[in-house]
């Protein structure tokens, strides 16, 4: 698996060629009192339900990182970007006309965000650590084969083989727009490959295309700052 250990600033940006992936990380812990000046009013309203204000000013800055990295790409200011949702919630880029897409995944102090073009993508990114629900879970998500393979693990070992899958299915979700819990196509899904790296240690992530992402050597990393 890839462990991705140099994140670095781009000296210049070009939007993605298609099926390219761009990938970005963002330290959620730096916050920007300007971030929240290009949020729009119903994210405005999303970081307000937020009782924890390390967890509000955190979702403010995944999206108004989000929103400068698109405005950059799109050469437009990221206040003007226009989102439209999918029944599950996935945004897709309204205005201006455009054919990147997107897919931003965030937890604890970390956020990932996908870009892409024409292609569906979805990200997942997870911290990994041990739960004492993850056989229910895996119950409930899984297949028998799966299952088989978590039932026989303990500790560190199951941890990291739960996240391992559960980040390629929630990607999966992802790229095609499904909530994790939705009704879902197994020989679809399943045709659906996904890429797993490691954004820095105790974290796993993955990454889906709708026509399977590109060899990891071809990825742009970066680190957006």
């Amino acid at each position: 698996m890839h462990h991705i250990k140099n994140w670095t600033v781009p000296a210049e940006l070009s939007p993605p060629n298609p099926k390219q992936v761009h990938l970005w990380r963002i330290d959620l812990d730096e916050t920007d009192e300007e971030m929240e000046t290009v949020l729009s009013e119903d994210e405005l309203v999303r970081a307000k339900r937020f009782h924890s204000e390390q967890d509000r000013n955190r979702f403010i800055k995944a999206r108004g990182s989000m929103r400068l990295l698109l405005g950059f790409y799109l050469a437009t200011p990221p206040e003007d970007i226009v989102f439209v949702y999918g029944p599950r919630g996935k945004p897709f880029i309204s205005s201006p006309a455009s054919v990147l897409t997107f897919n931003l995944s965030h937890t604890g102090n970390m956020a990932l965000l996908g870009i892409s073009r024409e292609a569906a993508i979805g990200v997942d990114l997870e911290r990994v650590k041990e739960k004492p629900n993850f056989h229910a879970l895996a119950a409930r998500i899984f297949d028998s084969t799966i299952q088989q393979e978590l039932s026989q693990l303990t500790g560190t070992a199951l941890a990291e083989a739960f996240f391992f899958h559960w980040t390629a299915y929630e990607a999966r979700m992802k790229a095609i727009g499904n909530g994790i819990f939705s009704d879902h196509n197994p020989t679809r899904d399943a045709e659906l490959q996904a890429t797993h790296f490691i954004p820095e240690e105790g974290y796993m992530a993955a990454i889906v295309m709708e026509d399977s992402p590109p060899p990891f050597e071809e990825w742009q990393i970066y680190l957006f700052e």
